[in-house]
C-alpha cells in the first residue's frame, strides 16, 4: 500500500479506527446516558412531586367536604 493510497482514505473518512478514538466515544457516551438519566429523573421527580400536591390537596379537599356535610 502507498502513501498515496492512506492519505486518499484518510480524505475521505476511512481511516480505521484507533483505540483513544474508541475510548473517547465510549466515555462520551457514558456521559450522555448520565445525562440524560439525570434530567429524566430530574422531570419524573417534579411530575411525582406535583402528583403528590394534588393528592393532599384533593383529599384535604374531601375532608373538609365530609365535615360540612355531617354538620348539616
Amino acid at each position: 500500500m502507498s502513501t498515496k493510497d492512506v492519505s486518499s482514505r484518510e480524505r475521505q473518512g476511512k481511516s480505521p479506527m484507533t483505540f483513544s478514538h474508541a475510548v473517547a466515544m465510549t466515555v462520551v457516551g457514558v456521559v450522555g446516558v448520565l445525562i440524560a438519566f439525570w434530567i429524566l429523573s430530574s422531570l419524573a421527580g417534579i411530575f411525582f412531586f406535583f402528583v403528590k400536591l394534588a393528592v393532599i390537596i384533593a383529599a384535604i379537599a374531601g375532608v373538609a367536604w365530609l365535615v360540612s356535610r355531617l354538620r348539616h
